[in-house]
């Protein structure tokens, strides 16, 4: 019993003060002796001091089991914590995709691609200072003492729950993702200033980035414009159609049909303009140019990707046919 009384006084110590630890450990000591009287039970004599000392040490340490009933000492609680998260990715993308498009702008007006790499030095340190900054408020509001509520406090006051996400299985979608589509209406105003032939993004983008090492050859190549006319306007189209549904799925995630029959139609405008562009030889001027047939493959590529993508789109769109919308399993993502 010595032994036994040394543990408990050792996990009373490391209790808090608070707490109600003449209960806690008058539990504890139930238990542990128990334990004991079992032990003995089955050898039919007690304990040696080895053997007790086993079974107090196969129970736990005194600190960890102190611990246990100890209050946890959150930066940001649960209560909290969903929101932290929510409001940390959505400053986070909205912020990084301002300046990555204020960076292309900037670079694109001066004729300097080194003006977009140094943004992103910049892009850095805002992830830096949002983290923290977003941090601090709500490890601030998980401490404030204040009578409203955990919504009340970070200005949550009317939420509608007809406006949820709806599961999978429902016949809808799932919500579009922010950050891919703030990312994506980047990489399209990106393309849409190439094909506009804004100073400096053309010679970058297909350069510098597709052709490597091989733009100092200086290759000549004199492109047909009546035959790349209705590609160029189906591409340009296509891109400012996905654009615009990008900034209206930003707003409301939600709209999930919506952006998946114009992202097809989209798609279907510039596969329309490949298309004819490809009846419409020669693409390269002498008629006889080599690079002609490279046009050719390079077009016949783009259909295929397009045509994959419509397809893709049309079956997503079928297999979100309604079932059970209150069955868990449903809901679980495949292995």
């Amino acid at each position: 019993m010595d032994m036994l009384s040394r543990y408990l006084y050792a996990v009373y110590n490391g209790l808090p003060k608070d707490s109600p630890r003449a209960d806690i450990i008058a539990e504890i000591s139930d238990a542990l002796q128990s334990q004991i009287d079992e032990r003995e039970a089955e050898l039919g004599r007690p304990l040696t001091s080895d053997e007790e000392a086993a079974v107090l040490k196969a129970y736990g340490h005194p600190r960890i089991i102190a611990g246990r009933y100890a209050a946890v000492p959150y930066l940001i609680g649960p209560d909290f914590l969903p929101f932290y998260w929510y409001m940390l990715r959505l400053v986070l993308t909205i912020v990084i995709a301002v300046e990555l498009l204020g960076g292309a702008v900037a670079a694109v007006s001066s004729g300097h691609m080194r003006v977009f790499i140094a943004t992103l030095d910049a892009v850095w340190s805002s992830v830096v200072f949002i983290c923290g900054g977003v941090t601090i408020v709500f490890a601030l509001l998980e401490r404030m003492r204040s009578k409203k509520t955990v919504l009340e406090r970070i200005g949550v006051t009317r939420w509608d729950p007809r406006r949820l996400p709806a599961p999978p299985g429902s016949g809808r979608l799932k919500p579009v993702s922010r950050f891919s589509s703030i990312v994506e209406f980047v990489v399209n105003v990106i393309a849409i200033l190439a094909l506009l032939d804004i100073p400096g993004v053309r010679y970058w983008l297909l350069y510098v980035l597709v052709l490597g090492p091989l733009a100092g050859m200086h290759v000549a190549v004199q492109f047909n414009d009546a035959a790349w006319a209705p590609a160029y306007a189906g591409t340009l189209a296509g891109a400012a159609i996905i654009a615009l549904i990008d900034i209206a799925a930003f707003v409301r995630p939600t709209i999930t049909t919506i952006y998946c029959w114009t992202r097809i139609a989209a798609n279907a405008v510039t596969l329309i303009g490949v298309v004819v562009t490809l009846a419409r030889p020669p693409l390269v001027l002498p008629a006889d140019s080599p690079f002609n047939e490279l046009a050719i493959y390079v077009l016949l590529g783009a259909v295929t990707v397009l045509a994959i993508q419509i397809a893709l789109g049309l079956v997503q769109l079928y297999r979100h046919s309604p079932v059970s919308a209150h069955a868990p399993a449903a809901w679980e993502k495949p292995t």
